[in-house]
């Protein structure tokens, strides 16, 4: 968005950071596709109004109908058969754990009871919730499964994976700590199915001003960790790339400190991990101020802190 500016990144390998030929939202390095098939989901429109796209929850939706339109959308998005780069699926509507649907998802918990209440009326709440609960984790388990191995199967050169996962919840209202709960990780380790088949493994460590630093030193290190214990368990290489923003979660005119920025890499790296992502969005680039602004924050903050790494 920037090149209508006369603004361009270029010579970020100097740096030691790879990116798209052109500056390119999707290239050949990453591509990142956002919301893509027609997965269940309840939609809510500006008015409030929700609508159940392909049945709302995974139990009632048409898996082949999803796969066909997200094999529409990859083969648009990613026309290169031979495309070698990180290939991230962004779908973020519903968890594939139950109980994990919390807050702006409990929809998908209050739907799934409703329909087990519709189809056993005669069921106790808690035979009812159990149903629930099975009957979500087990037709969400096979959205996600056969999505991956759709895209795996239409670009097998690429590195595939989901953004986000695995999921720590850590320095969060529910889990204050920098450590992922136990349950957080027993159900980590229940989805082996998922972290098998993924190439590459995204946790998100987008940053939030509202806590200290100290905890913000903890929660990158705890999210990381988790991603790396977990591709410690796969019987075959899997890198992991922690999802970073040069922007507070929190606060998103305000570019991470340079504190911030170098806590964030050098913990990525001396635990281990094989490199990340830095994410940012289209309204981070949508003014020329706010491109200048990034080129400098990249050639003064960003880009220094990672070639000291490199080098």
């Amino acid at each position: 968005m920037c090149h209508k500016y006369g603004i361009k990144f270029e010579n970020l390998n100097d740096f030691g950071i790879r990116q798209n030929i052109m500056d390119k939202f999707r290239g050949e390095e990453i591509t990142i596709l956002y919301d893509p098939g027609m997965f269940p989901a309840l939609l809510t429109d500006k008015k409030g109004d929700v609508t159940r796209r392909n049945g709302g929850v995974p139990q009632e939706g048409d898996l082949k109908k999803h796969l066909e339109m997200f094999r529409k959308h990859l083969l648009e998005q990613i026309p290169d058969v031979s495309f070698s780069g990180v290939g991230v699926i962004d779908f973020e509507s519903w968890r594939p754990i139950f109980r994990q649907n919390w807050a702006s998802l409990e929809p998908y918990k209050t739907l799934s009871i409703k329909l087990e209440r519709e189809r056993h009326p005669l069921w106790s709440d808690a035979a009812i919730k159990k149903e629930a609960k099975r009957r979500f984790e087990k037709y969400g388990r096979i959205f996600m499964e056969e999505t991956l191995k759709t895209a795996k199967k239409l670009r097998p050169k690429a590195a595939w994976g989901y953004y986000g996962y695995p999921h720590c919840f850590n320095q969060t209202p529910g889990q204050r700590s920098p450590h992922c709960s136990r349950q957080t990780m027993a159900e980590n380790d229940g989805m082996s199915w998922l972290f098998e088949l993924e190439d590459v493994h995204l946790p998100s460590v987008y940053l939030r001003q509202e806590i200290k630093e100290v905890d913000r030193v903890g929660f990158v290190k705890g999210r990381a960790s988790e991603a790396l214990r977990m591709a410690g368990k796969s019987t075959r290489e899997q890198p992991v790339l922690p999802y970073t923003w040069f922007k507070y979660q929190d606060q998103r005119n305000d570019f991470l400190t340079k504190k911030d920025t170098e806590n964030a890499i050098n913990i990525i790296a001396s635990l281990g991990a094989e490199g990340l992502i830095i994410w940012g969005s289209s309204e981070d680039t949508d003014t020329e101020q706010k491109c200048r602004d990034l080129q400098r924050y990249l050639r003064e903050v960003l880009g220094p802190a990672i070639r000291r790494l490199v080098k």
